[in-house]
């Protein structure tokens, strides 16, 4: 903004020019000059230039490197359930899709259920033993538990919208005779109980901003 320095005086003197064209009354023109020097001088003074952030010291940059270690270790742990959960779900809509098009008969169906419903529990049990790390600053601590907090509630709700389709596909039960129907109802359940997109993405972002090094000169 250093430019601004000598282009507003060049501005302002004429604006003034101009002014004093159309102002002929030399007493109002006078009144409005100081009017506009006024608020000129008041715009100048309390205009701030960006300060530079202070240098880091070699102690907080090594803080912020062994904080990057310990998300780092504790985040690639996190994302192989978040994997695993990805994994499970994609299995979920391939038996629904496979048993809708009458590749496979509902006892198949009902067998893949029961068993993408015991991993699913494994699944939500390692998040549940999943904590964020007391190492971190408790800013970022309380980012990750955020997270975590939101991850386990989608894990519960995907097993809990696997664990009822299972009982609805059950063939000991009560379904209805034709395999349209029986796929419809299975659907139905699908989409009255999916759980909503697991949304973290504000959390770590702010977490790797806090975690980022400052550009070096």
């Amino acid at each position: 903004m250093l430019y601004l320095k000598y282009i507003l005086p060049l501005l302002f003197i004429f604006l003034l020019f101009l002014l004093r064209r159309y102002i002929p009354n030399r007493r109002v023109f006078l009144l409005f000059c100081l009017v506009l020097t006024a608020a000129a001088g008041i715009v100048f003074i309390s205009y701030q230039p960006p300060s530079q952030p202070a240098a880091m010291s070699p102690e907080e940059k090594n803080e912020i490197l062994l904080q990057q270690q310990i998300f780092s270790s504790w985040y690639d742990e996190y994302k192989k359930d978040i994997d695993h959960l990805d994994h499970n779900w994609q299995q979920y809509h391939r038996i629904l899709h496979d048993f809708k098009e009458d590749s496979i008969s509902i006892q198949t169906a009902w067998l893949r259920l029961t068993q993408l419903e015991n991993e699913a529990a494994r699944t939500k049990d390692d998040l549940q033993k999943l904590n964020p790390p007391l190492e971190l600053s408790d800013n970022n601590y309380d980012l990750a538990l955020e997270i975590m907090k939101k991850s386990r509630i989608y894990a519960e709700d995907q097993f809990r919208t696997i664990s009822l389709t299972r009982m609805a596909a059950d063939p000991a039960g009560l379904l209805p005779p034709k395999q349209e129907e029986q796929s419809r109802q299975l659907e139905e359940i699908m989409i009255r109980e999916s759980p909503a997109g697991l949304f973290t993405a504000v959390e770590i972002s702010a977490i790797r901003d806090n975690l980022s090094l400052p550009e070096e000169d």
